[in-house]
């Protein structure tokens, strides 16, 4: 059951980031919006609901169709966000550091190395 929920949960988030996306490239054609306002709303929505489930029981296929379905649908910086902030509210500022350059060097350098190799391919 968790599966489907988590299935279900990232094909609504493909679908809300591809409209996000579809919508603000019309008004804003030259800069990436749609990634910005994805990558904030599913922050916003996996911080709420990180925090709600830490108050109330909150269903765990409810849980993980919002966090892992929907937000990673939408936007996987999400969970690196959260992840990072859980690092910093229990005391590791260095683990979350080390994170945060961890995470955004390495994919810089993965997209890099994938667009040489595209290129070599072509």
């Amino acid at each position: 059951m968790e599966a489907l929920a988590v299935a279900l949960g990232g094909a609504l988030g493909s679908l809300g980031r591809w409209g996000i996306g579809g919508a603000l490239r019309t008004v804003l054609p030259d800069l990436p919006a749609g990634t910005f306002v994805a990558n904030v709303l599913a922050g916003l929505i996996i911080g709420a609901t990180t925090n709600l489930g830490a108050a109330v029981d909150v269903d765990p296929n409810v849980k993980a169709f919002v966090t892992v379905g929907l937000c990673g649908g939408l936007s996987t910086f999400s969970t690196f966000s959260n992840e990072t902030f859980t690092l910093i509210d229990t005391g590791d500022a260095l683990g979350a550091a080390l994170n945060i350059v961890a995470n955004v060097g390495a994919c810089l350098l993965a997209v890099y190395l994938g667009r040489r190799l595209g290129a070599a391919v072509a």
